[in-house]
Parts: C-alpha cells; structure tokens; sequence
C-alpha cells in the first residue's frame, strides 16, 4: 500500500512502464515544450518585451553612452530578480532575443520536470500519467511574462522532490541541499520561496502524524523534523526583514467574484478558451473517474496543499505590497500540484500505453496551437519595430493603449495573440521596443526602486509610470483626470511638454486615430497593432535628452 512518505507504493503491479519507455516519452514532452519557442522571435507574453529591455539595461546600459544618462544599475535585496541575474549574462554570449528564449525554454522545462520529479519522489514509480504536468507549463501565469514567478516555482518542486527523496535516507543532505537552494529561491521570486516553504510543511505534518506524538521520544522527534525543515528558511527570512518588501505599501486590490470563480481555470487557460477546454477536458475527466473508481493513488501531503492553495486563492486579494495577481498564483502554483500529487492505479500495459497516446495527441495539439499563435503574432512585433524605426535615440515615447471601451466588437475579434482568454493584453509591453532598437525612453518601463534592480535618472525619472499598463489614449485629451488615473499615470501631466512621441497600439480598434488631436499631434507611421505620432512642441523631450 502506498504510505504518506512515498517511500511504499507497490510496484509490483501490471502496467508500470518500462525505464526506457518512460524516459523516451520524458525526454519527447521536454522537446515538444521547446518547439513554441523556436516558432517566435518575440513571443506573444503580457511583460516579456519589458523583461527584456530592462534586463538589456542591466547588460549594455553603463557602456552605452545614451542608456547611462537614462538608466543606473540599482542592485538591493529584492526577492523578485530571477532574470535580472540570468539574462543580462547570456546577452553577453547571445543576441538578446536569443538570450531571452533560452530563458523562456527554462521558464517551460523547470517547472514541468519538478513537477515529474516531485511525483516520483512521492510515489517511487513511474507512470505516464505524470507527463500531464506538460499541460500546466503554458498557464496563464507564463503567457502573462511572470517569469521570475515561474522559474522559482520550478527550483521550489525540485528542491522539495530532494527534500522527500532524501529525508529518510540522508537528513542532513536533505537539509544542504534545501539551504542551498532557499536563498536563491528568495532572489528568485519570494512566491517560489513559499510555495518551496509549503511543500515540505505538507510533507513534514503527515510524517510527524504517522510516527505519532504520543510519547517524549515521538515529541522529540517531532520538534527535530520541525527544526531541520526550518533551517533551509533562516537565511532567505534574514533577508525578507532587511528587504524592501517588509515596508513596501500600496493599495490593496480584490477581484469580483466572477473574476475569482473564471480564474479557477488559470492553471489550463491560454489564448482561446475553446481550444483549452477541449484539451483539458479528457485529462480533467480521467482523474475524476479515476477518483471515482478508487483507481487511484494520492499523496496526503499534496491533498493537503492543495487545499492550502485554494485556501489562499480564496482569501487573497489581486494586488497588495505592489504585487500584482498574487491570489492567481496560487492558481498556477496548484495546477502542477494537481499533476504531481496523483497517480492512475491498476492500469494493464496497454491502459498505459493507450493513456500515454492520449497525453501525447492532446500535448500536441495544444502546443501546435500555441506555437501557430506564437509564430502569427510576430506580425505584431514587426509592425511595432517597423514604425518605431523613426524614433531619435535619446527621445522620449509615451505608449497609449486602446481599450476595449472604445471598440468592444474590434477587442473580441482582434488576433488571438493578442489576449488571454478575456483575463489580459498581450501587447501592452511591445512599447519596450523604442529600447530595445532605438535607445529611447517610454515611461512604463519596469523600474520601480523596491521591485527592480535600476534606477532611473533625472531628467527621465519625472516622466516615470511605474511599469503599469499604458494609458488609454483618450486620456491625452482629457482636461481632468480621476484622481485614481492621475496616481497610474502621472506622467500624463503636461504630455505635450514632456515626450517627443506617443506610440498607440492596439491602432486598429481606435475610430479616428489618424485626425486624434491634430494640434498637437503629426502621424508619423502607422502599421498593424501600432501607430507612431510625432508630438508638436518645443523640444523639450528630445532636446533634452541630447545635451
């Protein structure tokens, strides 16, 4: 019988894929994960383009004559810096756009096989049914471009697979080797340090209720299983009270209830809620009639978790200490623990192997879609590189948006690229390419002092916006902004005086663009999702920006 440790679970039975078969199948789902990867330049990822050019500031920016005077390096204790530690490394071995899908590959491949490696720790066996955790690597999280997010959830089901793999057999290896891992799990993102911190809790409270705490010896034992498992949390809790985000502010933000119950999905959602559905059915409806049927192991302490997780997701607000959809990660964190805590039993070979073809079909057709979508939205991408071609190194670019307020029957029929099943954008970051090709400056650069490891220097700080989501471009003409846009958006304020451009995407959804303000604006280009504008005023962008 299986046991909480996942140290018994009979292996004996029929139906247990051969090594070689399982490893061959293994090492298929890593490569399939990868093919979206080569099928786009610039992937279609909410904050992906803005990941870039910071992490592209970091590389080249203090050689860069134009970059210095925008930008300084501004390294703290931040716990949210996964990228700015790898990318801007690999830029310096690959181009930047090759770098960045390097990473992005890291970003699919980690999460995925820990989540395998957590199963096996559990469970000690093979079975198909864990190549499924495939279908968690797209969710919205990662289409959204969190990848600091991503990559620390992938180290955090790795490290805890050590953890249970070692902890009976070796203690104190299984201790070494979750202090080396917590601490840049800390840098990586603090959610991967909890998710990790969550795991081995789960684990830890059965094996302590399975040996029990009845006598002094148990209670003993207890209190050591609690003290090593807290020793890997030391160090990266020292740095928590000693980094920014103990006294970080901000507003505190909750979703609606409709918004809540939509973002169960999360773990599964990606372009077109149609297609995702129809993959993820047949999975979903096999471990429910394996639920049913009792034809199935699961592990109590990732039953456990996830009755954390969706706890949490319950309770949590949207926003809260600058951090943005911090309930939904719990989401896409439980998706793989779906994955990783359950296992098919008394299945024949052929079961398995029919299971297997299954996974393989609806693995495929979910990446062939996501790779067709990837590969069209780089016409988004050219059209935005292709207009922003004109922009002076060294000016200044305010990026609007237009909202779906405007032309609600253009924003469901725009390219499926372009949005996440109804949840976010895609596009709003593609403005990071005024950097990236032409060293210019557009306010909604990730660079808040607390959140990211630069700076940005004056004259250009003043015209700052804090990496949100661009503005709709109507407010340029809007003579008094709500309070709440003024605080998003502040460096609306005197637009016309401070950029030497504005950049609007989403171009074709907007009724009149080309006669928008005409006083005070000249079309410069417009192509596809983006329209450049020259501002009418005295140079005090660019003139600025070339003394």
């Amino acid at each position: 019988m299986y046991k909480v440790f996942g140290t018994q679970c009979e292996d004996k039975e029929s139906g247990v894929p051969s090594p070689r078969a399982w490893w061959t199948s293994v090492a298929l789902l890593l490569g399939a994960l990868t093919i979206p990867v080569f099928a786009a330049q610039v992937p279609p990822l909410t904050d992906y383009p803005n990941h870039l050019a910071r992490c592209y500031v970091l590389a080249f920016g203090n050689t860069d004559p134009i970059l210095s005077r925008m930008f300084s390096a501004h390294w703290q204790i931040i716990p949210n810096i996964a990228i700015d530690l790898l990318l801007p490394a690999l830029m310096h071995v690959f181009s930047p756009f090759t770098a960045g899908r390097i990473v992005l590959a890291v970003c699919l491949l980690l999460p995925t096989s820990g989540t395998i490696a957590l199963s096996c720790a559990l469970f000690r066996r093979r079975s198909f049914w864990q190549l499924t955790a495939g279908f968690a690597a797209f969710n919205v999280l990662f289409l959204m471009g969190f990848m600091n997010f991503t990559l620390s959830i992938g180290v955090a089901l790795w490290a805890a697979a050590a953890w249970i793999h070692f902890r009976e057999r070796d203690p104190w290896l299984a201790v070494a080797i979750g202090t080396l891992v917590a601490t840049p799990t800390f840098f990586f993102h603090i959610m991967g340090l909890f998710f990790y911190a969550l795991l081995v809790a789960c684990y830890e409270i059965f094996a302590i209720g399975d040996h029990g705490i009845r006598t002094t010896a148990e209670r003993v034992n207890a209190l050591k299983r609690i003290g090593m498992a807290a020793i890997p949390l030391i160090i990266p809790f020292i740095l928590y009270l000693n980094s920014p985000l103990e006294n970080a502010g901000g507003a505190v933000e909750w979703t609606s209830l409709r918004r809540k119950a939509y973002s169960l999905l999360i773990p599964f959602l990606g372009y077109s809620l149609a297609i995702d559905l129809l993959v993820i059915a047949p999975i979903v409806g096999f471990l429910i009639y394996c639920l049913y049927s009792k034809k199935a192991w699961i592990s109590r302490p990732l039953a456990l978790c996830f009755c954390v997780l969706l706890i949490n997701y319950a309770v949590l607000p949207q926003t809260i200490k600058g951090g943005f959809w911090v309930d939904s990660r719990m989401m896409a964190m439980l998706g793989f623990v779906i994955f990783a805590g359950f296992v098919p039993r008394g299945l024949t070979a052929r079961q398995e192997a029919v299971l297997a073809s299954v996974i393989a079909v609806l693995f495929l057709v979910k990446v062939g879609f996501i790779a067709d979508v990837w590969r069209s939205s780089q016409r988004d991408v050219n059209s935005v590189r292709e207009v922003v071609s004109q922009v002076e190194p060294g000016s200044m670019v305010l990026e609007a948006d237009v909202t779906k307020d405007e032309n609600p029957a253009w924003f469901a029929a725009m390219p499926l690229g372009r949005n996440i099943s109804l949840l976010n954008p895609t596009y709003w970051h593609l403005g990071a390419f005024v950097l990236l090709d032409r060293h210019a400056f557009w306010p909604t650069i990730f660079a808040i002092d607390s959140q990211q490891p630069i700076r940005v220097l004056d004259p250009y700080r003043e015209s700052m916006g804090g990496g949100s989501a661009p503005p709709d471009y109507h407010f340029l003409d809007a003579r008094q902004l709500p309070t709440e846009e003024k605080q998003r958006f502040p460096f609306i304020a005197n637009w016309t005086n401070h950029f030497d451009y504005l950049l609007v995407l989403n171009a074709e959804g907007a009724r009149d663009l080309d006669r928008f303000l005409p006083d005070k604006l000249e079309l410069v280009n417009r192509k596809g999702v983006a329209a450049l504008f020259r501002v009418r005023q005295s140079g005090a962008g660019l003139r600025a920006s070339a003394k």
